[in-house]
């Protein structure tokens, strides 16, 4: 067991989607570590079998670990206090559902939002191209060309293009943050006075993208103005005083609201294509897509699909009939692989929802 009395290192980016979400964990949890600026160049990560999602933690005592959610229930086993899942066996499932949406679908806008709309680019691009400096040679404008020309050929293999990107925003995006700034303008966090695993999902895009980047705040501001109430929340845990988790069987309207909304668009298309390999996507304004499943996706599903399993009960499928969404799990239950352990630092062989065309996890 790693000595929990030293501190972490936190190799990541300040506007990176999934360090923002393991920084804010830290921070509530008031776990030690130290952050450092980080672009890939860590010879003993990459030695430990580092696959390439950022970011990844060095524990006390040396070893490495990553993928943001296994390390959270990882750290959850030796910081049990304040806990971060709901005991409900209800809310700890849509918790996890919501987690899955925010990790593995409102990832796509951020990150095509920040770099086909050129205002957010040369905000959130240039920070993001600044922290890569720290390690490379580079002058800001050299690391902000090679930065875009990377990540800009991600976006493709996962839907996101300059010609669909409004409709992203428009169709994903901005009713997402409806839905979710009125639910979060009832209460502090999804389940009530307390954070869960899933508010750390939403801080993660917020802090580093939404919130950030000035065209998406400008869209948070008039959309959801209590996602920006949240993040600051976050942001500074220590001015906050915290509660309780919602009592068992509260789910107000508002949070069917964001349930149903994961039923437009993402569950039908990530059901099609977990189990035949790809699906298109429609947008009602016309675009269409076809996106290929990646391994890293495939397995987040089946192991959604395996907590599914694991928590069904009367009063979660009929949350899940009200939110119209119970088919998107219960008709797929046979697909439910296994809920992992996270007895040790967790290195999975694939942490990366996306890469550079060609590569295996594009």
């Amino acid at each position: 067991m790693p000595d929990v009395g030293g501190f972490y290192r936190v190799y990541g980016m300040t506007q990176s989607y999934f360090t923002r979400k393991m920084t804010g964990y830290l921070d509530y949890k008031c776990i030690p570590y130290r952050f450092r600026g980080f672009a890939g160049a860590n010879p003993e990560a990459r030695a430990a079998g580092w696959p390439g999602g950022i970011p990844p933690l060095e524990t006390p005592d040396g070893a490495y670990m990553w993928d943001s959610t296994a390390m959270i229930h990882y750290l959850e086993r030796l910081h049990p206090d304040p806990a971060v899942l709901p005991p409900d066996r209800v809310a700890r499932f849509l918790c996890y559902a919501l987690e899955d949406a925010l990790d593995e679908w409102l990832y796509r806008p951020a990150v095509g939002s920040r770099w086909f709309i050129e205002e957010n680019a040369r905000v959130g691009g240039f920070e993001l191209a600044r922290d890569v400096t720290r390690e490379a040679p580079l002058t800001g404008q050299q690391a902000f060309d090679m930065v875009r020309g990377y990540v800009t050929a991600t976006c493709a293999p996962f839907g996101a293009t300059a010609e669909n990107i409004q409709a992203w925003i428009d169709e994903v995006l901005r009713p997402w943050l409806r839905v979710l700034g009125a639910h979060l303008a009832q209460r502090p966090y999804l389940f009530g006075a307390r954070p869960s695993l899933a508010d750390f999902a939403i801080f993660g895009g917020n802090a580093a993208h939404f919130i950030n980047d000035p065209v998406c705040r400008r869209w948070v501001d008039a959309d959801g103005p209590a996602l920006v109430q949240h993040t600051h929340r976050l942001l500074e845990p220590e001015d906050q005083e915290f509660g309780d988790f919602s009592a068992e069987g509260d789910v107000p309207e508002t949070l069917v609201a964001v349930l149903a909304d994961l039923g437009r668009l993402y569950l039908p298309w990530v059901s099609r294509a977990t189990a035949r390999g790809r699906a298109e996507l429609v947008f009602a304004s016309g675009p269409r897509v076809e996106i290929a499943a990646t391994p890293f996706l495939e397995e987040a599903r089946r192991v959604l699909l395996a907590r599914y399993v694991e928590l069904r009960c009367e009063a979660l499928d009929a949350v899940l009939e009200r939110a119209g969404i119970l088919s998107y799990f219960a008709d797929f239950a046979q697909q439910a692989g296994r809920v992992p352990g996270y007895d040790a630092p967790p290195q999975p062989a694939r942490n990366r929802p996306f890469g550079p065309p060609g590569e295996a996890e594009a």
